[in-house]
């Protein structure tokens, strides 16, 4: 068997040899240091009602509200409706094959989702740039700090190999992949609808010659009728007949390649459709989830176009780590910035995807969990996999591995131990 067949399949099993140490190792160190004084201050406390047990260690913050709602559905005017569907219902669903116990059932489905999206991340990028970088871009993705929530009962598992789904569709031009995967991330994360823009790039990726043809006719029409003489000599190309490229740019449009692919851009929009339609069916009103957002005082959509409370946001840190202030979100938000122009040399497919994915949610959150939503925003860690992963490269690459690593760390036995960790 070739080297291409196996190099994903040893992943997968060093995947799931990882993941079995990491839990086993945390197990371990929680029978000996846990330590669960602080369940008491949880918004959402697991189990209800008594004492904690040892089970809470596993259960804090978030993952309460998806228990809950795993069991007992969605209610109006409850805070729990701000969260989404689709992974509370797997859960559900998957509870009886775990003896009913929906915790088991959300930590092996957490674990077992993200185990299969790392795999799918590993094959694209592999078959994009190469399994150097492949390799180190799945390590990057797997010590930062904010991929702990990959082994616990949160929708982040769920959400990355959704992505990774719609991804390997829209790469390998495999619509009903690309349909299903797109239909279902509005279902466990609202920043799932913004899967419309890397697949409106998608879409127009037939047409980027044309766009490259038009901007340089566009400057030599500029540099005939609209540009003062004395500065058409800093435009680029030579003099010609405006009329003569309107034709010629409508001719050879690539019209007959979009039909095939401009109805993907309908997928996300019929899940957030859909979202609105079972929210109105479980509460009575197909707006609650939103409406629910007001226990937390954070995300809010109008936040993207409200451009100065961003920036102020940004230069206003009030702790190192909390729910809202963390300074440590506001690095991670430093570092998907810095990665941006490698990004757009790797393509601008990935730009896409990196707006809609870290971008528009430091935005609508003022940062608020950044660490955790940047897990899922894939091409920063593709970035630092093929910038860091070459040889010479050495000590940048472990120095920020390290970092990494300990903050992963840190955060973990926060969360664990029911202190915020995103």
């Amino acid at each position: 068997m070739s080297e291409t067949h196996t190099e994903p399949s040893r992943v997968g099993w060093l995947l799931a040899l990882f993941k079995a140490e990491y839990l086993l190792g945390l197990c371990v160190a929680l029978l000996l240091w846990g330590d669960l004084g602080e369940f008491i201050r949880l918004p959402q406390r697991w189990p209800q009602h008594g004492s904690a047990t040892f089970a809470s260690h596993f259960a804090g913050w978030d993952a309460g509200y998806y228990l809950i709602l795993s069991e007992s559905g969605y209610r109006a005017g409850d805070s729990a409706c701000a969260f989404y569907p689709l992974w509370p219902l797997l859960i559900r669903w998957f509870s009886p094959v775990m003896g009913g116990s929906c915790l088991i059932s959300g930590l092996f489905l957490a674990n077992v989702f993200s185990l299969a999206g790392g795999c799918v991340f590993f094959r694209i990028v592999s078959q994009r740039l190469g399994p150097v970088a492949a390799r180190w871009s799945l390590v990057f993705l797997l010590a930062f700090p904010g991929a702990l929530f990959f082994q616990f009962v949160y929708s982040e598992a769920l959400f990355f190999l959704l992505l990774m789904l719609l991804w390997l569709g829209l790469e390998q031009d495999r619509q009903g992949l690309a349909c299903l995967a797109a239909l279902l991330l509005p279902f466990s994360r609202g920043v799932g609808v913004f899967a419309v823009l890397p697949i409106g790039w998608h879409v127009l990726r037939p047409a980027e010659p044309w766009f490259r043809t038009a901007v340089e006719q566009g400057f030599r029409w500029l540099r005939t009728d609209w540009v003062p003489a004395r500065l058409r000599s800093w435009l680029p190309c030579s003099p010609e007949d405006g009329t003569a490229v309107a034709v010629q740019a409508h001719r050879t449009f690539p019209l007959a390649a979009m039909p095939g692919r401009t109805w993907l851009l309908a997928a996300p929009l019929a899940g957030w459709g859909g979202y609105l339609v079972l929210m109105g069916w479980w509460t009575g009103n197909p707006f609650e989830g939103f409406e629910a957002q007001r226990y937390w005082g954070v995300h809010s959509i109008g936040n993207l176009w409200n451009l100065p409370k961003f920036v102020a946001g940004f230069f206003n840190p009030t702790e190192w780590h909390a729910f809202a202030g963390s300074f440590l979100d506001r690095c991670v938000f430093l570092l998907v910035l810095g990665t941006i122009p490698i990004i757009w040399r790797l393509g601008k497919d990935l730009f896409m995807w990196t707006v809609a994915l870290a971008i528009m949610p430091a935005m609508s959150g003022t940062f608020t969990s950044f660490t955790r939503f940047a897990a899922c925003a894939f091409p920063v860690f593709i970035a630092l996999g093929v910038v860091l992963g070459r040889p010479e490269r050495r000590w940048p690459r472990y120095s920020l591995l390290g970092l990494f690593v300990v903050f992963h760390i840190v955060l973990v036995w926060r969360y664990v131990n029911c202190r915020w960790a995103g």
